[in-house]
Parts: C-alpha cells; structure tokens; sequence
C-alpha cells in the first residue's frame, strides 16, 4: 500500500515537475485571477484568452492539462477541444470545461463526444479547482509512463528479431570466408555474389535499427512500435 501511494505522489505535479496546464478564458480578469490563486503551487501556467491561441500553442506545446472555457468569441471551447484533439502534440490531454452557468445534460454530453474530461462552474473553489488540475497532470503522467513502457517492451522485441534476422546473413558470410581460408583458392563469382548478398542483407537490418531511434519516439496512435519494415519506411512520420 506504502508503495502504490508513493507511485502516485511521484506523478503528482511538484516545484522540480510542475504541471503544465493550458487556461483558456476570454475574460483577462479570470486568467488574473488563476495566476494569483496558482502563484504558490507548482503548475506553469500558460493564460491565453481566445481558441486561436490555444490552437496554435498546441501545435508547438504539449500539456498535462488544458481548462477550456465553455464560450469563447469566435470558436466555442467544445470546437476548440476537438481540433486540439485532432492535433498531434495534445490528441489525449486531459481537458475540463469551464462555464459560468451549470450546464444541463446535453451539453455535458457534447463535452465529453468533444474529448473533455469534466466541467467546471465558475466561480469555482479554489480547492475543487486544484483537486481536478492535479488529477489532470496525474492522468497525462500515467498515460505518458504506461507509453513509455510498451515501447520499451516492443523495442525489446524488436530488437530481438533484428538479431535474428542478422544472424543468418552473417552465419553464412562467415562459413564462406572459413572454406576460401581453408582452401587458399581465389573466389568464385558465385561465391562473391553470395558475399554480397550477405552484406546488403546486414545492411538492410542495421539502416531499419538506426531508424529506431526516431520512430519510438514519434506518437503514433497505439502507442506501439509495429515492426522494423515500418520503422525503414517511414523514419520521419
């Protein structure tokens, strides 16, 4: 019990990791006032006060959290969350609705269809406030760490099968190299053929290995590394 509790205190937000959380409100008064309130705890807060903004940091940010204010001129917060959703950098973090009215059923329905976690009604606690901030950048940490570890598994196996896939090529390399030795005679075109064929084969492999390290970084939409033919024929997706 000791143990699960310490795991869980670890991805909680701190003064060495604060949670990054995105605010997006219209009103300048209520991102002051988010700022005052949050100035003591360890959250890195970026205010921005239309969709526009927040679309366009999402594109070159990725968050823990994002509070999206439920209207907004020009591009409602429902509308906002799913082109972030559509994005690449922040497709699953975690986001709650704002709204200055208790919203009804419907439109807590729309939230959720639209990738929102929860909503929120302003004013709100600062306690309640905090409570969903800290479960947010949890969430993003868990999903983030359990990521992290299937691509560590798949590595694993992949690099398995790259190594069974060198094995061959080099075992009969070897083999051949051994009877010219042994033999003391010149190759044979068909022997040096065979050499080269042995060689691109080694080749191929190691350029798939290389990729590797960019493709288990990319985000892929399984959170899984597939196989090294995918991993050569896409590098940079």
């Amino acid at each position: 019990m000791v143990q699960g509790f310490h795991s869980v205190d670890h991805l909680l937000p701190s003064a060495e990791a604060p949670g990054r959380i995105l605010v997006v409100d219209d009103q300048a008064d209520n991102l002051k006032l988010i700022a005052l309130e949050f100035k003591q705890q360890p959250f890195r807060l970026r205010l921005v006060q239309s969709p526009q903004e927040a679309l366009a940091l999402c594109e070159q940010e990725e968050f823990e959290g994002i509070l999206m204010d439920v209207s907004l001129p020009g591009m409602d917060g429902l509308e906002a969350c799913r082109r972030i959703r559509g994005g690449r950098l922040n497709a699953r973090t975690p986001v709650i609705f704002l709204s200055a009215m208790r919203v009804g059923e419907e439109w807590i329905t729309r939230g959720l269809e639209a990738g929102g976690l929860d909503y929120l009604v302003k004013p709100h606690a600062f306690s309640e406030l905090l409570a969903k901030m800290r479960v947010m950048v949890r969430l993003s940490r868990q999903e983030r760490a359990l990521l992290e570890a299937q691509r560590q598994e798949a590595l694993l196996e992949v690099a398995g099968g790259a190594a069974h896939e060198l094995a061959q090529p080099l075992a009969s390399a070897q083999i051949l190299l051994d009877q010219l030795d042994l033999t003391g005679n010149a190759p044979t075109p068909a022997q040096l053929k065979l050499v080269k064929e042995c060689l691109e084969e080694v080749a191929k492999v190691l350029h798939q290995i290389q990729n590797l390290h960019t493709y288990v970084t990319k985000p892929y939409a399984d959170g899984r590394i597939l196989d090294l033919d995918r991993s050569s024929r896409n590098p940079d997706r």
